[in-house]
């Protein structure tokens, strides 16, 4: 349970310093940015990824 608390506080400090709420180095928040738009694409193509494969496998049952 404490885990979960310290995972919901690492997650308030990187929305503050992505909204530019808390002062850092604009290298750090530069990187972070760049982090999660990376994982944002990567998680869109993996969704792609697994649409083309249900389709493909939809396509193999009839």
């Amino acid at each position: 349970m404490l885990a979960l608390v310290w995972l919901i506080d690492i997650l308030v400090i990187l929305v503050k310093i992505l909204g530019g709420r808390m002062e850092v180095n604009p290298v750090l928040r530069l990187g972070l940015w760049l982090a999660f738009l990376s994982l944002l694409a990567a998680g869109f193509a993996i969704l792609g990824l697994l649409l083309v494969l249900l389709d493909h496998w939809l396509t193999t049952l009839a």
